[in-house]
């Protein structure tokens, strides 16, 4: 229905995947058991731990504790793998209870949640530590995961701005007492809410009835979305061959469907066009694939995303991929980048306060379209040529982008002067630095405009020997990095981390190189076309790892498409 400015709207979440599961049984009491130090190796643990193993044998004689370091790091590149071995070690080492911990951090508290939920599912009771600020954003995510009931304890402030000695009195005293109660005391059980179905009309009313509607009820980003009717979402799943249920997967923290039916009613909210739908899906679906790893994306950092296009799609949809490529003002560009943060908020229901807790955040960022036909001029790969596609196929690559540095004017009078400039810029970004101590292969993007690009192809540089010339020579000087980039190094050179990149020793008077091979630069054309500014985005680490999709475009794309710009 949709007359006088009335509209009947339908629901932009969808149904969650998973059954609510009641909590381990708890334990009669604590002498002579076993409990498990579950540990994500962050947020003074450590000390806490200390503190456990000192307090509670005065109260429980006989109670054994299994340290940290049996199970490895709970959160972090490897968290997958640690889980998956997690239930036969603990079934060989005889635990009956756990301490996991610390979430003092968004994408820690979140992981700890996960760590406990799966120990409480092999009858295993558990109590989660958390910092104040994050308790809110472990029980939405205990919620999401089906056990809404998990216990906590909880460090009163921030470890990191906590001395070392009150963060063990904290812990011997009112954490010591959570603990206690979260492992011998059964939490009391919760209802599960009805959810609509997913054509299911949920509100009828004016525009600005609905906007204030879908406000209170969090579905909206604070900017008036259009009314999701049945009639707009339709619009939209004319652009695709796929069914309207189907299943793209299951999107966190709160275990939720998303199908092809409600990223269409997402789009139709964040303005986009009917015709952008395939793009739409086609980023949901890279968002799921495990290597992208969504359900850190409420992390302290507050990341947003950075969408990448390629393709004949750009020009078909009208990309802007020249001056101003990430400001407002062009509707693929503005509203695709809206759609994301949406599609956050609204199906896997990262929202402030809650399970999104990142310290600042960021809003939504415009996607950018690479400008193929300058570097097809220039004889030089698009991105998706990374992923195995030829130029002209339709790909969009979405990845994280932490932290950006604006590298101004890197003209020079040869092109390793330019080249030179432009890697002196990467060594104030470090953010992945501190990644690629710990191991892991990051994955910086370099955005060039095409007035560098034609002073780089002119002196016979290739898209690769670029790549190339950034991993030899882009370098940090060990001595300007701070606290906690140094602990990394030091962690890093201890496991043996990069040897060739790194070195093998603690020595800080020195340069290191910032990347593990040349492939791991992301090189992109776009931006003003009459400008010598370079853009260097870092990821986050192994939250928001690049991934790529191939767009599906519908059988009759090309008559469909006519049709929108007839009209």
């Amino acid at each position: 229905m949709e007359a006088s400015n009335v509209y009947s709207v339908v629901w932009p979440s969808g149904q969650r995947e998973v059954k609510e599961a009641a909590a381990a049984k708890r334990l009669e009491g604590l002498e002579g058991k076993v409990i498990a130090e579950l540990w994500s190796w962050t947020f003074k643990g450590d000390i806490m731990f200390e503190a456990f193993e000192a307090e509670l044998p005065k109260r429980y004689p006989g109670v054994k504790f299994i340290s940290w370091r049996e199970f490895g790091e709970i959160h972090g590149a490897n968290e997958r793998e640690v889980l998956a071995a997690l239930p036969e070690k603990l079934k060989a080492l005889g635990v009956d209870g756990a301490i996991t911990g610390v979430g003092g951090g968004a994408s820690g508290a979140a992981a700890d949640v996960r760590t406990s939920i799966l120990v409480e599912k092999l009858g295993i009771p558990t109590v989660t530590i958390v910092t104040e600020t994050f308790l809110t954003q472990g029980q939405a995510t205990a919620r999401g995961l089906g056990m809404p009931n998990l216990p906590f304890a909880v460090h009163p402030g921030h470890t990191l701005l906590t001395p070392d000695e009150q963060v063990y009195r904290n812990a011997a005293g009112p954490m010591l007492e959570e603990v206690i109660r979260g492992l011998t005391e059964q939490p009391a059980e919760s209802e599960a809410e009805r959810e609509p179905e997913q054509r299911e009309v949920v509100f009828t009313g004016t525009f600005e009835e609905v906007n204030r509607y879908f406000y209170r009820q969090q579905w909206s980003d604070g900017l008036p979305v259009v009314p999701p009717t049945e009639e707009k979402v339709e619009e939209f799943l004319r652009f695709t061959d796929r069914e309207a249920g189907e299943v793209l997967g299951i999107v966190h923290p709160d275990h939720r469907k998303a199908t092809i039916w409600n990223v269409a009613v997402n789009g139709v909210m964040s303005g986009c066009r009917p015709e952008y739908m395939p793009v739409l899906m086609a980023i949901v679906e890279a968002m799921l694939e495990p290597e992208f790893q969504h359900e850190h994306l409420g992390h302290s950092p507050g990341m947003e995303e950075l969408i990448i296009v390629n393709g004949r799609i750009i020009q078909e949809l009208g990309f802007n991929c020249t001056q101003g490529v990430l400001r407002p003002g062009f509707q693929a560009n503005t509203s695709i980048g809206r759609f994301w943060r949406m599609y956050l908020r609204n199906v896997a229901r990262f929202l402030p306060h809650e399970a999104d807790k990142s310290c600042f955040g960021d809003s939504f960022r415009m996607v950018l379209a690479e400008n193929e036909a300058y570097g097809a001029s220039v004889g030089w790969e698009p991105l998706s040529s990374d992923w195995g596609y030829q130029a002209g196929e339709n790909v969009v690559t979405v990845t994280s982008c932490t932290e950006k540095t604006q590298a101004i004017q890197v003209g020079a009078d040869t092109s390793e002067g330019v080249l030179e400039n432009i890697e002196k810029r990467m060594a104030d970004n470090n953010l992945f630095i501190e990644f690629f101590f710990r191991g892991m292969r990051t994955r910086p993007i370099v955005i060039l405009p095409p007035a560098v690009v034609e002073i780089l192809a002119k002196a016979g540089y290739s898209r690769s020997d670029v790549k190339r010339h950034f991993y030899e020579h882009a370098r940090v000087r060990l001595d300007r990095l701070g606290t906690a980039a140094l602990t990394r190094f030091y962690q890093g050179i201890e496991q043996g981390n990069w040897p060739e990149q790194i070195g093998r020793t603690k020595e800080l008077d020195r340069e290191v190189q910032m990347v593990s091979s040349p492939d791991d630069f992301q090189v992109v054309i776009s931006g003003d076309p009459g400008r010598d500014h370079v853009l260097i985005c870092a990821q986050n680490g192994f939250m928001g790892y690049p991934v790529c999709r191939k767009i599906q475009l519908p059988h009759n794309w090309d008559a469909l498409l006519a049709q929108v710009n007839d009209d």
